[in-house]
């Protein structure tokens, strides 16, 4: 499950896997959030820190998020 600090729920690595559908803010998580399913989980997606390749739901491309854009898990 996802850690809950203060009003706060931070999705952490292994609460997410290939397939899962997550809510995911682009734009390094100041974008609105979209649905989207998981291609790809990561302990370094970039600069060290975890993150996801997603694509979301309707569209033809993938992109990839630090984990802390990650809103929260839908389906696991």
């Amino acid at each position: 499950m996802a850690l809950q600090t203060g009003r706060t729920v931070m999705v952490k690595l292994k609460d997410v896997r290939v397939g899962s559908i997550v809510m995911v803010r682009g734009n390094f998580g100041t974008g609105a959030a979209v649905r989207a399913v998981v291609a790809g989980v990561e302990a370094d997606i970039k600069n060290g820190r975890p993150g996801i390749d997603y694509t979301a739901v309707g569209a033809k491309t993938s992109n990839w998020a630090y984990l802390d854009q990650v809103d929260r898990v839908i389906t696991r």
